[in-house]
């Protein structure tokens, strides 16, 4: 009897040993499992966040883009009519009556850009900028600041213009802002015309217009 009782003994040991291997085996196997497919849901998540982002940062940009063109179309304008920006708010306008108007016009015109398109980009300093020339255009145009030096202040205006528009023109294509300066101080006493710190080499090619 003895002898049975050992071989059942042994048998049920086996036997629960067996059944102890398999169970930690399911539930290695399960835990496994359980963590690749926690370890894919997060992948999923990150990379969909990813994507979400990208493509926000895509609508950024093409915002930006959208914009920084049509305020450079404005700011054309308004270099067309430039020499007659101290004109705007006088009597007797130094040239025709009608360069003063359409002066008037452009001026409008980059205002309105500085309260609606302005705000799609995102650059910080290009809006500083844009609102600088704004803020310099009417202090010539409708303040009279500076009126002493006629000749400079329009080649103030139209350096610091330019210098936006380069500024802009980056946002376009999507490279480094050129470094900041200080805008032109229309009224001070004596001096060459206001330049920014790097002058593009275009500013000097007579097709450019400059």
């Amino acid at each position: 009897m003895s002898y049975w009782a050992d071989i059942a003994t042994q048998s049920l040991g086996a036997l629960v040993g067996t059944l102890a291997g398999g169970a930690i085996t399911v539930l290695v196997a399960r835990w496994q499992t359980n963590k690749s497919i926690t370890a894919q849901a997060s992948l999923a998540t990150a990379e969909h966040a990813a994507s979400l982002r990208l493509d926000q940062v895509s609508r950024e940009r093409a915002r930006s883009t959208d914009a920084a063109r049509t305020l450079l179309e404005r700011l054309a304008d308004l270099y067309a009519w430039l020499p007659s920006l101290p004109d705007v708010s006088a009597e007797h306008p130094h040239f025709s009556r009608h360069a003063r108007d359409q002066c008037q016009k452009a001026m409008e015109s980059v205002r309105r850009g500085m309260i609606t398109d302005l705000y799609a980009i995102s650059d910080q300093a290009t809006r500083e900028r844009y609102r600088e020339l704004v803020r310099l255009a009417y202090d010539v145009g409708w303040r009279g600041v500076g009126s002493g030096h006629r000749e400079r202040q329009i080649r103030d205006v139209k350096h610091y213009l330019r210098y936006v528009q380069h500024s802009l023109e980056t946002v376009i294509d999507g490279r480094p802002l050129p470094g900041r300066a200080d805008p032109p101080v229309l009224d001070r006493p004596e001096g060459e015309a206001w330049q920014p710190p790097v002058v593009p080499w275009h500013w000097g090619d007579p097709a450019d217009g400059s």
